[in-house]
């Protein structure tokens, strides 16, 4: 038998990446979890944790990870039902997946409604959205947004919708580097913004409609996708953005559209295949605010 307690600690390290962070959302001493994570280890034979920066889960560790997160699910589905039983008070929680533009348009409401309708902490872990697979396959997170339409094992795959995009400049911006229009050469002689360096959606315009590769155009980094937006008016970069996200500044003339190509990328909800209602419910409150913002995939 599992000793939970044991594995409690050992999944908290794992998600938070840092035996300090897991120590005080556990409420224990550092030294208290290293040697429970310790003697998880003993007793299975073998290691759940690398020990790098950042820390990583073994294989045996993501395995764990997801039969915790199981565990939990169906603990949370008890107390749901019997509202008598004793219980530590806590709440449930789920950890989930999505990418930063998601976050910042149809997803922004979903933490609301999963606290609010079921009573879940959330842990949302925000990256690429044509990364979030790797989330889902390492254990750390339940469901997550990804480009990808084929499941990973033990995955269930749905369309979400479609997100558009646009390249969006201040006035001042255009006047001052597109008076003759948007073309490849005035694109390598002022800045963009990137969201990372491996920002594929902005290499995917500039790519498709200029011919222009990586490193062959001047960018700022902003790990934000408002900071994109905030930005773009600032008049220090031009900007590939969602079309919501700079709908507003559209509106007003604070941002205009040099050119009229836009890029549409797919958005699919990968979750876990558990036999759990309340995780059901979860996947309902995703795919019903994506229902609500974002046009279907197109074939």
């Amino acid at each position: 038998m599992l000793d939970y307690k044991l594995l409690q600690a050992s999944a908290e390290v794992i998600r938070h990446g840092s035996f300090e962070k897991a120590a005080r959302d556990l409420g224990l001493t550092q030294s208290a979890v290293s040697q429970r994570v310790k003697l998880l280890e003993e007793r299975l034979g073998q290691p759940v944790i690398i020990r790098a920066k950042p820390i990583a889960a073994t294989v045996a560790g993501q395995r764990l990870l997801q039969h915790y997160q199981s565990v939990r699910l169906l603990e949370q589905e008890l107390l749901d039902e019997m509202p008598d039983i004793q219980s530590d008070g806590g709440y449930g929680q789920v950890a989930l997946a999505v990418n930063a533009d998601s976050l910042a348009t149809w997803f922004v409401d979903v933490p609301k409604y999963l606290f609010d309708q079921l009573g879940l902490l959330v842990h949302l872990k925000v990256g690429d959205e044509s990364l979030n697979h790797s989330a889902l396959q390492d254990g750390t997170v339940l469901g997550a947004v990804d480009m990808r339409s084929t499941p990973i094992q033990g995955c269930r795959v749905r369309p979400l919708g479609m997100m558009r995009y646009v390249m969006v400049v201040s006035p001042e911006f255009n006047a001052r580097h597109f008076a003759n229009g948007v073309t490849a050469d005035a694109l390598r002689s002022c800045p963009a913004v990137n969201f990372s360096e491996h920002d594929e959606l902005q290499n995917q315009f500039l790519k498709q409609y200029f011919g222009l590769n990586p490193g062959e155009f001047p960018a700022h980094t902003i790990p934000s996708s408002q900071g994109f937006v905030t930005v773009a008016e600032q008049g220090i970069a031009y900007a590939v953005v969602e079309q919501h996200q700079a709908e507003e500044a559209l509106r007003t003339g604070r941002l205009i559209r040099p050119c009229p190509f836009e890029i549409d990328r797919p958005l699919y909800w990968h979750h876990k295949t558990i036999q759990s209602r309340l995780l059901d419910q979860v996947n309902e409150i995703v795919l019903s605010q994506a229902r609500r913002f974002l046009p279907k995939i197109t074939t």
